[in-house]
């Protein structure tokens, strides 16, 4: 026996009116731009892509948005000259112990600009968030240095006429107030700055690894979801 019929939801009237004025107003755009270059002597289908986005081969052939953005949603290694996984794990290991960019990269033997540029090819890899919990892990260690200074003082040496004639203790209030009242950015929205601490070596055997980009897996998460609203919708009718 056949379902009763069922009216669309408003909801959905709205996404199908929308959908079809622009693919209309695309049609129309594509159209235009084939017919100019045509009259132009140019590449017909490299004009069509340029005016609707798509993505085309080496051949010339389109690109499915699915198969575009498919790669950024797996794990991948990130291989970049002069920087080997060993060369990642030491530079990493070096900056928690000391809490320094600078001081990382000597230890390592690498300039200071290309750990930054190794950083930025690729912000989601396991050695940008390795960046930021040794950070952490660095101004921790800092901050337990100040707490000591505060307290028990540092002793430096009293010179009179270029001789040493004494020390005396000094109490830097200033650096631990400094320390305390900088509230660094999470290195991970959500988890722990101590449970990022305990996955520190986990971190360190993975470092030369690329996570999915979060673009791509939050246009994934948003096609599934509206794939699932429309089948959901199409299940009622």
């Amino acid at each position: 026996m056949a379902k009763p019929f069922k009216p669309w939801s408003k909801a959905r009237c709205e996404r199908q009116r929308i959908r079809d004025a622009e693919l209309r107003a695309l049609s129309d755009r594509a159209i235009m731009a084939g017919v100019d270059a045509i009259n132009a002597g140019e590449d017909v289908p490299a004009a069509i892509a340029a005016v609707t986005g798509q993505k085309l081969d080496a051949d010339g052939n389109r690109v499915r948005e699915d198969d575009f953005f498919e790669p950024l949603l797996h794990l991948r290694r990130q291989r970049v000259d002069g920087w080997s996984a060993d060369t990642q794990r030491a530079f990493i290991s070096a900056l928690a112990d000391t809490g320094c960019v600078s001081h990382a990269c000597k230890a390592v033997g690498v300039p200071r600009n290309s750990a930054y540029a190794m950083r930025q090819r690729a912000t989601h890899s396991v050695f940008a968030l390795a960046w930021d919990v040794a950070i952490q892990m660095g101004r921790k260690r800092l901050l337990d240095i100040a707490m000591e200074r505060a307290l028990e003082g540092q002793e430096v040496a009293i010179w009179y006429r270029g001789e040493q004639v004494g020390t005396r203790t000094v109490h830097n209030d200033r650096l631990l107030t400094f320390l305390l009242s900088h509230k660094p950015e999470p290195a991970h929205p959500r988890l722990a700055p101590h449970e990022l601490a305990a996955m520190f070596p986990r971190l360190l055997d993975l470092i030369d690894v690329v996570q999915p980009h979060p673009a791509a897996q939050r246009l994934a998460a948003d096609k599934a979801a509206a794939e699932a609203a429309e089948q959901e919708e199409d299940d009622d009718y």
